[in-house]
């Protein structure tokens, strides 16, 4: 089955792979002139692992990026409020949370699929005539197949033709990230760690021996704006409070690898597909960064849309399973995501919210956790 994929991040590449063992001819259409990604890491979660491991591509995405083993929230003295170890989840799952340079996590992925990535591509309009679907682009070249797969976004240009009412929803929240020349030690060195002070909020994790991934977030009106030269400062400013290493890290970090998002996620829609044409990852459920399951999900769509269409000949059977089967899952996680910011980030009630986080007990956060990474599929 001829396949067209549109976007050329995480969940069309790993979608592509995945199509690809399963004896489909892909085709994937990126917007960007070129396949360079924005210097920020990401956390690919064991479930996320799980599906690469079958893919075959775990060990090379370890191997470029750092196993961690343990999760923690911590005040902004780093004093613990909340640690989850991932040694249950290695126990039962194989894997823990791999932290990895995004653009390395996306090299691995390229290498794998092993096929020419149709870069400025843009695109302009989907036509499903009910015996094919047609890809136009914004350079007024086509292309035309028996399916297509939506995986361009929270800004899906996909999704928009399909559903023009769909919403981006802002937290109230914006987000600065970088990369820090640095090396930690004990008990950081491998280790994810969320600080949340009284107005700000800082994470931190290694991907490789010398290189942090961080992130800062603080409430913001939406659609701010940064000067390249006192970017730095600002943020060093905002955290003088917090304890090292984080101003240490801080100042590890070059201006211009400091980038800045709004945190946004995608109100629930009812349906991810229409006709020939079907939506995955961020276009179709696009959540905050909060619980680590942007990625995470992306790539389980991959793998079980991937398996639902070798096993179903009519496609529109293979979609309505493909949504039946993950929406629930999907929808919980964007739930839980934009509470645990609003959480985070109290005006009021900090103490009683950390005392509260310090007493959960450990067997029932276990138990969502191991919930959140299983697949049975």
């Amino acid at each position: 089955m001829k396949t067209i994929i549109i976007g050329g991040g995480i969940a069309g590449l790993t979608t592509a792979i995945a199509l690809e063992q399963q004896g489909f001819d892909t085709r994937v259409y990126e917007a960007q002139s070129s396949l360079s990604v924005a210097g920020a890491g990401i956390w690919m979660a064991t479930n996320a692992m799980q599906v690469f491991e079958r893919l075959g591509l775990a060990s090379d995405i370890q191997r470029r990026g750092m196993s961690l083993d343990k999760i923690e929230i911590a005040d902004y003295k780093l004093r613990t409020i909340q640690s989850t170890s991932q040694l249950l989840f290695v126990e039962q799952y194989g894997f823990s949370v791999t932290s990895i340079l995004r653009s390395r996590l996306r090299d691995t992925l390229v290498e794998h699929y092993g096929k020419p990535i149709y870069t400025g591509k843009r695109l302009d309009r989907v036509l499903d005539n009910g015996q094919s679907v047609k890809a136009h682009f914004t350079d007024g070249s086509h292309v035309s197949g028996e399916i297509l797969i939506g995986a361009d976004g929270i800004h899906s240009a996909v999704r928009q033709q399909l559903f023009p009412r769909s919403q981006i929803r802002y937290s109230g929240q914006t987000c600065w990230r970088g990369i820090a020349d640095i090396a930690l030690d004990a008990p950081y060195e491998r280790a994810c760690v969320e600080t949340w002070g009284k107005k700000y909020r800082f994470g931190l994790s290694v991907i490789s021996e010398k290189e942090v991934y961080w992130f800062a977030v603080a409430k913001a009106a939406r659609g701010g704006k940064d000067d390249r030269a006192t970017i730095k400062g600002k943020l060093q400013g905002m955290y003088a409070d917090f304890s090292d290493p984080i101003p240490a890290i801080l100042a590890a970090t070059a201006a211009e690898r400091i980038i800045r998002n709004d945190i946004t996620d995608l109100q629930p829609i009812g349906d991810w597909y229409k006709g020939r044409v079907c939506l995955i990852g961020d276009a179709a459920h696009a959540t905050t960064p909060n619980m680590g399951q942007g990625g995470g999900q992306a790539v389980e769509d991959a793998w079980f849309l991937s398996r639902i269409l070798k096993e179903e000949q009519d496609y529109q059977v293979a979609f309505q399973r493909f949504q039946q089967k993950r929406q629930r899952k999907v929808a919980q996680v964007v739930k839980t995501s934009w509470q645990i910011g609003k959480v985070a980030h109290l005006s009021y009630g900090q103490n009683l919210r950390n005392f509260l986080l310090r007493n959960t007990p450990k067997a029932l956060a276990a138990k969502r956790m191991l919930d959140l990474y299983s697949i049975d599929y």
